[in-house]
């Protein structure tokens, strides 16, 4: 199965998380290997400005914004991590990464480039990455989460292989956890967001709605390349 594991999306995800209350319990639905899972290892420069993260982290991330992003000063401070696919993938596995590597488009060096430094991350502090079905066993993962943590759910290029039956009952599900729910997937995922959006959607390039528990803040780049940020988006943040 296609399992394109981008990291890149991380910087499309990074403005949300910082903002949310500190520390983070990370879930994420379709992990693949769970290279999304360490927004807090990885290098960001946005603008071709400043970068904010790790000076030593194999991975930097470029991306282009619009509109009023509130660019962090910090990384967040994620204490677990943890994720759920159908067919997990090990970044330790020679075989799990070369297949990896297949799926990087052709002559895309800087993405293979990026990938590679990504599951040298992974392995460094592997991720608990469990073998199910998404909406049998994120209730599951989410009450293992630390006590003390803000837990989050997140999930990016990955509802669309579901029927529209099985996200709606994926939606269902989370809306009633106590959780966060950042969800970054095509604008037909989601079709009660379209209503919601701000501005319509760009129809000459390939875009997702980022939205954070059910409210959209923003038009994200597929591969995290890009992050159009709502002029009225807030993030609205959890009780203590």
């Amino acid at each position: 199965m296609t399992q394109t594991n981008e990291s890149a999306r991380c910087a499309t995800l990074l403005p949300v998380l910082a903002a949310l209350p500190q520390p983070l319990a990370l879930i994420e639905v379709g992990a693949s290997a769970g290279l999304c899972l360490y927004p807090d290892r990885y290098r960001y420069r946005y603008n071709q400005s400043q970068a904010i993260g790790p000076a030593d982290s194999p991975v930097t991330l470029p991306c282009r914004t619009t509109g009023p992003l509130p660019i962090p000063r910090q990384l967040p401070d994620v204490v677990w991590r943890t994720g759920v696919d159908l067919n997990p993938l090990d970044p330790s596995d020679p075989e799990d990464a070369s297949w990896l590597e297949s799926l990087v488009w052709p002559e895309q060096a800087e993405r293979l480039q990026r990938l590679r430094g990504a599951l040298d991350v992974a392995r460094e502090e592997p991720a608990h990455v469990v073998r199910g079905d998404l909406n049998e066993t994120v209730r599951n993962l989410l009450a293992q989460a630390p006590k003390g943590a803000t837990p989050v759910i997140f999930h990016s290029a990955v509802l669309a292989y579901l029927s529209p039956e099985a996200r709606a009952q994926f939606a269902r599900t989370v809306r009633n956890l106590p959780c966060r729910w950042i969800s970054n997937e095509a604008p037909s995922v989601f079709p009660a967001l379209l209503d919601l959006l701000p501005e319509p959607a760009p129809t000459d390039r390939a875009t997702f709605v980022m939205a954070l528990d059910e409210r959209p803040i923003a038009f994200t780049g597929p591969h995290g390349e890009l992050l159009h940020w709502f002029v009225d988006a807030d993030l609205p943040v959890a009780s203590e």
